[in-house]
């Protein structure tokens, strides 16, 4: 992650009085045609008119027809020597790109640039029919993301001194520019921590590794923090969480951690955050294949998020809002004391669990962190964990999100939330076929691990975790199995910029 937070600053000056600046724009196809009635190459806006000035007798559209530039999703056009100095221009496809697009089409361009040193970069904030809060949050992350680095680097990334953002007068006020740019600060530099954490090689990472974290957070931050490493107290009070710890309690004992965000002043709405902690996952006894094996680090992506969320909320410390965050941490593996298929386990919230595959680790310690989570009455709980293949299968790289029909406001809002942060999401539908399908057939369970069918089996598991509260409780449920590592292995940070817009933004409004 970048040794430091990134100096912003917001200006309605023009673009090209930062001088020395990495002068960069973001291009946008066509929407319509000429005043002439011809097919323009690109969208062209005040700021290209601008630079095309300045380049005097170099023709800027001669240039653009000369490298096939016309704007697309992921087009680069570097001139590090034009007559306005270095220029980056970044195809973005259509006004209507989503954040997510246009962010990693940024930093994917900024890494053309080949420089360590990047004392100053200054960027137009563009014309898109997106929020202007949500475009300024994807133009500083891929800042951002272009610096970023894991911990264990062996050569550290470029450094970026300082980023401006151009825009109109009437974009925003200098007050709520002030404000949200220490927003969107804090929100990358929890997205980094989120990326730090999953990145962690698996012969490092640890159950204390969350536990340090979470303590880091209470000297520096002021965050409240209760861990739990009494293992009888685990087994008697989370059995089903036990269940899968039992495979590790030589070598690497579970933990149950709770952190909390509380308020400077009165509490006016509380939410709980649930992550997924399995540090490693084996899939136990009903192993894993050797491809699957692979990046199995990342299985406590969800907790990862979770605790990037608690760091940007403690450094912007919002009023009126408590949230408390709940991580069942331990891995997932095998020797003679491991959990077996066809036991039958307590859980907290008093269900009686079939384990009928081992691998099916996650919703075991989930159910018995949801009931913990329960206890302490928040209006709502948002569960965040690499849950399922299925998940992946039908949201592809992105983030699947799911609650009860009743809650369907709240899912809605948890979706906003995530357009608005730049995090792929979609949908998915619970059906009370859902819950009937992870029924036990043996009277002595209520429940199994696995659904019976061949299908569904994002919903199923979604179904099982929303077993340890109670129906009427809203849990809204984000399964990111497809989203927390990108195709060469490394973590993306998902989910975290969500629940931070979630909390502080699109909270539905409390019911009378």
């Amino acid at each position: 992650m970048p040794a430091t937070s990134i100096e912003l600053n917001f200006s309605n000056a023009p673009l090209f009085s930062d001088a020395g600046a990495v002068l960069t724009v973001l291009v946008c196809t066509p929407d319509s045609t000429t005043s002439d009635g011809e097919k323009s190459a690109v969208r062209w806006t005040p700021e290209l008119e601008t630079l095309a000035a300045r380049f005097g007798s170099r023709d800027l559209r001669g240039l653009f027809t000369e490298e096939s530039f016309t704007g697309q999703h992921g087009q680069v056009l570097y001139l590090p020597d034009s007559p306005a100095g270095r220029v980056l221009l970044v195809g973005v496809g259509s006004r209507q790109v989503a954040v997510h697009r246009f962010e990693t089409a940024l930093a994917k361009a900024l890494a053309r640039i080949k420089l360590k040193q990047l004392p100053l970069v200054a960027i137009a904030v563009p014309d898109l029919e997106r929020p202007a809060a949500s475009v300024v949050l994807g133009l500083v992350s891929a800042v951002y993301q272009f610096c970023y680095r894991s911990r264990e680097t062996r050569e550290a990334g470029p450094v970026v001194g300082r980023l401006n953002l151009h825009g109109p007068a009437d974009l925003i006020t200098a007050d709520a520019a002030k404000s949200l740019l220490s927003e969107v600060n804090a929100m990358c530099l929890g997205q980094a921590l989120t990326m730090d954490l999953v990145n962690t090689p698996s012969n490092i990472k640890r159950t204390t590794t969350l536990v340090e974290q979470a303590r880091t957070f209470e000297k520096n931050l002021g965050l409240t923090v209760e861990v739990v490493d009494d293992v009888r107290w685990i087994e008697s009070n989370m059995p089903c969480f036990f269940t899968v710890a039992r495979g590790s309690l030589a070598t690497d004992p579970p933990k149950w951690i709770h952190v909390i965000y509380r308020p400077n002043g009165p509490v006016q709405r509380k939410v709980a955050l649930v992550g997924k902690a399995v540090i490693f996952d084996t899939g136990g006894y009903q192993v894993k294949t050797d491809g699957f094996m692979n990046t199995m680090k990342a299985d406590m992506a969800g907790s990862a998020a979770v605790f990037g969320a608690m760091q940007a909320l403690a450094m912007l410390r919002p009023d009126g809002l408590e949230v408390h965050a709940f991580f069942a941490a331990t891995p997932n593996m095998i020797d003679s004391e491991a959990m077996l298929p066809d036991a039958i386990v307590d859980t907290t919230c008093g269900k009686k669990v079939e384990i009928r595959h081992t691998d099916a680790e996650g919703r075991l310690t989930l159910i018995d962190a949801v009931a913990m989570a329960e206890r302490e009455g928040p209006e709502a709980i948002v569960t965040v964990a690499t849950l399922t293949g299925a998940a992946s299968r039908a949201v592809g790289m992105g983030m699947a999100l799911l609650s009860r029909p009743a809650h369907e406001t709240w899912r809605d809002a948890m979706e906003a939330a995530a357009h608005a942060a730049g995090d792929r999401v979609q949908t998915l539908n619970l059906m009370d076929e859902d819950f009937d399908d992870i029924k036990s057939k043996l009277d002595a369970a209520d429940i199994i691990n696995t659904n019976r069918g061949k299908s569904r089996g994002a919903q199923t598991a979604a179904a099982f975790v929303m077993n340890g509260a109670p129906a009427t409780r809203p849990l809204i449920h984000l399964d990111i199995a497809g989203g927390d590592m990108s195709d060469d292995e490394k973590a993306t940070g998902i989910a975290a910029k969500s629940l931070i817009q979630f909390v502080l933004h699109h909270l539905p409004a409390k019911s009378s």
